[in-house]
């Protein structure tokens, strides 16, 4: 079964990601994206992040955090020229090569460890970094 980017999301004081597998008026399961496939319920008290709500900024606004794994995947597929010990200058550097308008006063070499990781959890998954249709805002009304 292929996870689809829209049903994947981060839980806070949770390392990894998350498939959200289940979400209603009563409760919302998530299974972990790794090889245990735990599954648990999320209670009142945690935070869930879908990935498709977090961005990164930028000097004017923010980059939807597909749209900056879509740019690593496009420029180094698998084959990412930095890790999570990378020193904190070759992790900015990374970055700013995919995302040249980094705002570097508010994204922080913590943040760049993080989106690695995700980047290699949602490869390995064969997570495509694409919103569905509906998602995009084709014809649709736009604020201004």
């Amino acid at each position: 079964m292929s996870i689809e980017f829209k049903d994947v999301a981060a839980l806070t004081g949770a390392p990894g990601l998350f498939h959200v597998v289940k979400a209603d008026d009563r409760a919302i399961i998530v299974e972990t994206l790794d090889d245990k496939k735990k599954r648990q319920m999320i209670r009142g008290n945690m935070m869930l992040s879908k990935l498709t709500d977090i961005s990164i900024f930028t000097k004017e606004e923010s980059a939807p955090l597909v749209d900056v794994l879509k740019a690593i995947k496009e420029k180094y597929g698998t084959e990412l020229p930095v890790t999570k010990k990378s020193s904190k200058q070759e992790l900015m550097s990374f970055l700013e090569e995919v995302l040249p308008d980094l705002d570097k006063e508010r994204v922080y070499p913590s943040n760049v460890k993080k989106l690695l990781g995700w980047y290699d959890i949602l490869t390995a998954e064969g997570v495509e970094f694409e919103l569905p249709q509906e998602a995009s805002s084709d014809g649709g009304d736009e604020e201004e």
